[in-house]
């Protein structure tokens, strides 16, 4: 499965954390900023069940 975290690049950084204690995380992009003017960045996962 795909999966996008959003937020603050600290808060991305824990949310993927917590999702490899649940799923099997393939792949992960680098943090990419959102567009605009805002501080937050997107996270690009690629995971599966374990």
């Amino acid at each position: 499965m795909k999966i996008r975290i959003t937020g603050l690049p600290d808060e991305v950084d824990h949310a993927a954390t917590e999702i490899a204690r649940v799923l099997t995380v393939i792949e992960t992009s680098t943090p990419y900023p959102c567009r605009g003017n805002s501080r937050q960045v997107r996270l690009y996962l690629e995971a599966r069940l374990p």
